[in-house]
């Protein structure tokens, strides 16, 4: 890889202009408004304001008029504090630093999953995993799943114990942590540190907002779950374009995600260990509420696995794009991808 350095640098360019780019067409339309505000509350001495609506939409509009509704920022206030060097900023500022970022947690995790693939697809990969739709989108939102994805690579190479604990990092998108959780706690090497990082995560939460904001953050996360943009890629939300649960969005949500949870940690623990991420991760974006294309850059361990042959490789990219692109022009079949690459056998 080190001898293809020129090839990489370019790759990685073109995935940051894109970005940038796009983010510029119109930021105050893009989820980094939402990241920064609350990341700026904090920097600003207002930490505590960082589950307030009121106080999260005043700093969105402070920091771009043209931002007049409301833009929900439902990770746990701990990223916000995390971010807060990012929120001290000017905003562009702050958005080109998050996009390098994550360019440069992309490209990491690609050289970290590298070994799951066959020597000889390594190099198809890394374009992808900078390329692809849902890392180009989730750089365009300025989102945190790239840095998720790091966390997640390392995890593959890391020993047990500090692979617990890079596990336990997916807390700060909770959506996501789940299946990730049990694959932890099921290993004895990997509990402990998991737990802690996680701990520390809800009471550094805790302490920024108090119980009262604790309850807000609530508020917080139940509209998130009854959402149902284009781009979500849940069978709970799949269900619900079908009309299941119109009479509760939020309620037919967390129950058919609840009970998808259920059948993935199944499928997960009956697996075996060395496996189960390559599982966990398209079972993830299948079973919890509220995950949308930037969340599927958290599959690209699944492809990487799965790239042992040339043909194999290019049928999984190929028919990976065609997915997303017909899913992002309305026709919901990004599902059914994500089922095949996890029941389809290697």
């Amino acid at each position: 890889m080190l001898r293809r350095a020129p090839a990489v640098l370019l790759i990685c360019a073109a995935a940051w202009l894109i970005g940038w780019v796009t983010q510029r067409s119109e930021p105050a339309g893009f989820d980094f408004i939402a990241i920064y505000a609350s990341a700026r509350l904090v920097a600003t001495g207002n930490g505590g304001a960082v589950t307030d609506r009121d106080a999260i939409f005043a700093m969105e509009h402070a920091t771009l008029p043209e931002r007049t509704v409301f833009l929900n920022n439902p990770n746990p206030p701990a990223l916000s504090l995390i971010l807060a060097p990012i929120g001290a900023l000017p905003f562009d500022v702050a958005y080109a630093v998050m996009l390098t970022l994550g360019v440069a947690a992309l490209a990491a995790s690609a050289l970290l999953m590298a070994p799951l693939a066959a020597p000889d697809q390594r190099l198809r990969l890394f374009p992808f995993a900078l390329l692809a739709p849902p890392s180009t989108i989730a750089l365009a939102q300025g989102q945190t799943t790239p840095l998720m994805l790091l966390a997640l690579a390392a995890s593959l190479r890391a020993p047990p114990a500090a692979s617990g604990a890079l596990l336990g990092l997916l807390a700060l998108r909770p959506q996501l942590l789940p299946l990730f959780a049990l694959i932890a706690l099921v290993d004895r090497q990997r509990r402990v540190p998991f737990l802690l990082i996680v701990a520390a995560i809800a009471l550094v939460s805790l302490l920024m907002v108090g119980f009262d904001g604790a309850a807000r953050y609530l508020d917080l996360l139940a509209p998130a779950a009854a959402e149902l943009r284009p781009g979500e890629l849940g069978l709970a939300s799949l269900a619900r374009r079908l009309g299941v649960g119109s009479f509760d969005p939020a309620f037919a949500s967390l129950a058919l995600s609840a009970v998808a949870t259920g059948v993935a940690a199944l499928l997960v623990l009956r697996t075996r260990s060395e496996r189960r991420t390559e599982v966990a991760s398209p079972a993830t974006l299948l079973s919890v509420p509220h995950v949308l294309l930037h969340d599927a850059v958290l599959v690209y361990p699944s492809v990487a696995a799965r790239a042992l042959t040339t043909r194999a490789t290019l049928a999984w990219i190929i028919t990976g794009l065609v997915a997303v692109l017909i899913h992002e022009a309305g026709v919901p079949v990004a599902p059914l991808w994500l089922l095949a690459l996890l029941l389809m056998r290697r």
